[in-house]
């Protein structure tokens, strides 16, 4: 094995292992909102209470770090094509949705190591924000609908994935270790599919009323479940889904078949 492909590989696990132990964070903070009546918070407000504890500074700067290794391998992955999605429509827009993950991880990266410096709070929205500077530009109102159109498409994917089994081909594991691996997959990549699509409603809807505080991100859907009748039910369901979907990013930092071409 070169050592391109094996650094190529280190990146990526490190960096599934990383998007595991956040959404492991945000979906246990989810479900202690649910039994204790507080509200619900998204990664931002976890990477804060990560940093209230002894040592958390160090582990946000450990989480930036595998923050920006999964955005450099989802930026691998959209530009070399590594997983084979070719050219063809359906390609083309697994692709760019894997652009966007590289972003939006490499955002998530720099907030963290924001928070671990004191730079920043868990108050910040940065969808709002960007929302906001969006509807300024010309035909700002259509990016954000696209915006949203291109989140809810993710959402999807996720959820298409989770039915039909799709995440298998990915993982090298014996059958046995799949019989387990299977449900969590499947719970979790709903999980984060129906959030996607929940994150993409709220977007399209600030931009048909022009008001950015309308657009919400993790907390802002959690806190409207948590707001419905049996809010806290639901809540409680949702935040077991997304700790399940961080334990499916930690499995996958062990059994995903990860390269670049074949190997």
């Amino acid at each position: 094995m070169s050592y391109t492909r094996m650094t190529v590989r280190w990146v990526a696990r490190v960096g599934y292992g990383a998007r595991g132990l956040v959404y492991l964070t945000v979906g246990a903070l989810a479900l202690n909102a649910a039994m204790e009546f507080e509200e619900a918070r998204d990664v931002r407000g976890a990477m804060q209470e990560v940093s209230t504890h002894a040592g958390g500074q160090i582990a946000l700067f450990g989480l930036a770090v595998g923050l920006l290794a999964y955005s450099l391998w989802r930026a691998v992955q959209t530009t070399l094509d590594v997983d084979e999605h070719g050219w063809s429509l359906r390609g083309l827009s697994v692709r760019i949705g894997l652009l966007v993950s590289a972003i939006m991880h490499a955002s998530l990266a720099f907030g963290c190591a924001e928070i671990a410096m004191r730079l920043s709070d868990s108050g910040s929205k940065p969808i709002q924000s960007a929302v906001a500077r969006t509807l300024e530009w010309p035909y700002g109102r259509w990016i954000v609908v696209i915006g949203g159109l291109i989140v809810a498409g993710a959402g999807i994917a996720h959820i298409h994935k989770a039915v039909t089994g799709g995440f298998r081909r990915w993982f090298e594991a014996p059958p046995l270790a799949m019989k387990l691996i299977d449900p969590i997959s499947r719970i979790g990549l709903t999980s984060r599919g129906l959030l996607f699509i929940g994150i993409a409603a709220f977007v399209a809807y600030s931009a048909l009323t022009l008001d950015p505080s309308d657009a919400r991100g993790i907390e802002g859907v959690m806190l409207w479940v948590q707001e419905r009748d049996y809010g806290r039910v639901l809540l409680g369901v949702l935040g077991i889904g997304v700790m399940a979907f961080g334990l499916y990013s930690v499995l996958e930092a062990f059994v995903r078949r990860v390269g670049l071409g074949r190997s």
